[in-house]
């Protein structure tokens, strides 16, 4: 197989520069063990860069990403293996205290699973995805009825977000994390368009993050 051209290109001027201009960073990160502020569980969407969002730099965040930010519930935990592991290691073994739930606007997967459960004619013969959005099922019950249709979307997005952040607290290991206040679980929404990040809040509503 061959490495394509722009893959060559895109390196060479990052070593050239950016690497050259944290060096010492990257030497340093290499002779001590990592220690991220935050964990971020994200969507698989290219269009999400979470550490330019939040100002990254080496070791800062801990990520894990999967089709539309899910953390299926504690009985679909044999399908979730990859998710579970990423979240066991960052909180057991690099204990970090921030623990994000982040998607977004226009997030395929979400729209994907909503149509089909709108009509199960809408849905293509995927051997892994369907499966794997049936988590998303709960969270498609509550978008209420009366919502405007082009509201529905974005309010299912949301829903996923908070599910999500249930179904963490399923597992012992996280609840107990939470309940002795060595976790912050933030759940958070991302609009594309307009940079705007949703934060859940206390009352379980999302409001802008100021």
């Amino acid at each position: 197989m061959e490495i394509p051209k722009f893959l060559i290109q895109r390196y060479q001027f990052w070593k050239k520069n950016t690497f050259k201009d944290y060096k010492n960073i990257y030497d340093l990160a290499s002779k001590t063990s990592q220690k991220p502020i935050a964990m971020i569980i994200t969507c698989c969407d290219s269009r999400i860069l979470e550490n330019s969002i939040f100002d990254g730099g080496v070791g800062d965040y801990f990520i894990h990403r999967n089709i539309a930010n899910i953390v299926p519930p504690k009985n679909k935990k044999e399908q979730n293996i990859q998710t579970l592991s990423a979240i066991e290691y960052a909180l057991k073994v690099l204990k970090i205290p921030n623990l994000i739930i982040l998607g977004h606007s226009n997030c395929g997967g979400v729209e994907y699973s909503y149509k089909t459960l709108i009509d199960k004619k809408n849905s293509n013969n995927f051997e892994f995805i369907n499966k794997w959005l049936s988590s998303l099922d709960s969270s498609y019950n509550k978008i209420p009825k009366d919502l405007p249709e082009n509201e529905k979307i974005t309010f299912f997005e949301q829903e996923n977000i908070k599910q999500s952040i249930k179904n963490l607290c399923e597992y012992d290991f996280i609840n107990k994390l939470i309940n002795e206040n060595k976790l912050n679980v933030i759940g958070l929404w991302y609009q594309i368009n307009s940079g705007l990040i949703k934060i859940l809040n206390k009352q379980n509503s999302f409001i802008d993050l100021d």
